[in-house]
């Protein structure tokens, strides 16, 4: 226990064994400050080209609950047309990928800039098996809903026998 101990707090074994007797800890010198393994923002550009996959890419937020035996999907996609998003979709998986495209703009002065704009996606483990040839999706005002129907689950019945 006393190794753990020594570990824990720097202090040798012959310290921490002392009982009864006053012992000073003198705190150490702080650490220098670690050095940024990042360029600037104006070497993003070339940095980008340099390492193509150091390229952002957002990640929708969704809201996922069941109404008539569906499971329903909305995230909120406002800027997006219908015909840049694509969204795969397996029994027990969903991937949703799409861009928000910037319109070209001159020179501007920015005050804040927390948009996000570029490619996104979203991969969701479903919590049971759908049909997916029967999913539909809506775009209606920046939402974008997805209707999943639930896969009927055939009867396993399994039938125990006798020995």
């Amino acid at each position: 226990m006393t190794k753990v101990w020594t570990k824990i707090s720097g202090l040798t074994q012959d310290v921490l064994s002392k009982e009864g007797e006053e012992v000073v800890i003198v705190e150490k010198p702080k650490l220098q400050e670690p050095k940024k393994l990042y360029k600037k923002d104006k070497d993003a550009a070339e940095e980008e080209e340099k390492w193509p996959l150091s390229k952002r890419e957002g990640q929708l937020v969704v809201d996922i609950y069941e109404k008539d035996k569906s499971l329903i999907i909305e995230s909120t996609i406002a800027g997006v047309r219908t015909q840049d998003i694509d969204i795969t979709v397996e029994p027990d998986l969903i991937v949703i990928r799409g861009e928000r495209i910037r319109e070209a703009r001159e020179e501007a002065k920015y005050y804040y800039q927390e948009c996000f704009w570029g490619t996104f996606s979203r991969t969701l483990v479903l919590p049971y098996p759908v049909k997916p040839e029967k999913v539909k999706a809506n775009l209606r005002n920046g939402i974008l809903t997805i209707v999943l129907p639930r896969a009927t689950e055939e009867g396993r019945d399994i039938e125990v026998g006798e020995e």
